[in-house]
């Protein structure tokens, strides 16, 4: 009986190794995954931002027309001449 026992204690402890054994690795496997799906989703974005930084090296590297710097000054910045008036109308605003 005792011989039982400890076959029996034996098995018990193989199989519970064994369970926390392949929880470890699906658990490592998840892990792993979702690395793999960070880095794709920061390669991505190091792709964009890359880009940009292209985009915007051509423009600083590129002739300046006065007439579009004006134009993104006033639209993008509101900036005005100091002699220019401006005239607001609140109707469709």
């Amino acid at each position: 009986m005792k011989q039982f026992s400890l076959t029996l204690l034996i098995r018990v402890l193989l199989v519970t190794l064994v369970l926390v054994s392949v929880g470890i690795f699906l658990n490592s496997v998840m892990k792993y995954n979702a690395m793999m799906a960070e880095i794709e989703k920061m390669e991505k974005q190091q792709a964009s931002y890359e880009e940009l930084c292209e985009e915007l090296q051509e423009l600083l590297n590129s002739e300046q027309d006065p007439d579009y710097i004006v134009r993104i000054a006033k639209e993008k910045l509101g900036l005005y001449f100091p002699d220019e008036e401006i005239f607001y109308n609140d109707r469709n605003g």
